[in-house]
């Protein structure tokens, strides 16, 4: 593996996990996928993930930042109600969890 450029390891990983979760998958709900089958959905997997992360970065480009934000992420699933739903609840609780980490953090320091 060390011969293969950054993105080719990412893609081995990427269908190296698909294949160990979906062999585990597979055992939980007794059933079996084979070879083809699970190197396809690995396949899926890299491709949808290169779109994702390509829109990603325009929609950050776009705001004029270099970093990609949950709020790119929200506009990424807009056209999905149930899932921009719980991306919005899961990036509240994150930011609710990091404000609470630093108010903790700033009154252990004033003490």
């Amino acid at each position: 593996m060390d011969n293969l450029n950054h993105e080719e390891k990412l893609r081995v990983t990427i269908h190296s996990d698909v294949h160990k979760i979906s062999k585990e998958v597979a055992e939980q709900i007794n059933m079996e996928l084979d070879e083809l089958s699970t190197s396809l959905i690995a396949e899926l997997i890299w491709k949808k993930m290169k779109v994702i992360s390509q829109d990603l970065e325009q929609f950050a480009k776009h705001a004029k930042r270099t970093t990609i934000n949950a709020e790119d992420v929200k506009l990424l699933v807009r056209r999905n109600p149930s899932l921009k739903a719980n991306i919005s609840k899961m990036a509240d609780e994150a930011v609710k969890k990091k404000r609470q980490s630093k108010d903790k953090e700033a009154e252990e320091m004033a003490t």
